[in-house]
């Protein structure tokens, strides 16, 4: 995986949950799912491919920002599920919001790291 391609993927998620809470989604997000670290494409390059810079102090920092970032995506689907709208475009622009920079910001530390190593 290319960190660049990992980061926009990243960014994308404020769209995606965005129009899953206006309804005009055609994606089928569940909670259940959405709140797993390991299920998304940077979840399965640092769970895969990406253990290879386990040594590098940014990859657990990774590891944390990016689960993070899960379980705050997770809980904007999970008001929409509730019928809570407000409260999910709240969590979006708050908690969501700050998990998606830490987690691009931790993306960018990792390249950095990597590209020196």
């Amino acid at each position: 995986m290319n960190f660049d391609d990992a980061i926009a993927a990243h960014i994308k998620w404020k769209v995606r949950l965005s129009q899953f809470i206006d309804g005009t989604s055609t994606e089928k997000l569940q909670s259940v799912n959405v709140c797993k670290d390991n299920l998304c494409d940077l979840g399965k390059w640092i769970y895969g491919e990406g253990v290879q810079f386990k040594p590098l102090p940014h990859y657990k920092d990774l590891v944390t920002k990016h689960a993070n970032f899960h379980v705050c995506a997770g809980n904007v689907v999970r008001k929409v599920e509730g019928n809570d709208k407000v409260g999910a475009k709240a969590a979006l622009t708050g908690d969501f919001s700050m998990a998606s920079k830490e987690t691009v910001t931790a993306i960018m530390e990792l390249k950095k790291e990597a590209a020196k190593a």
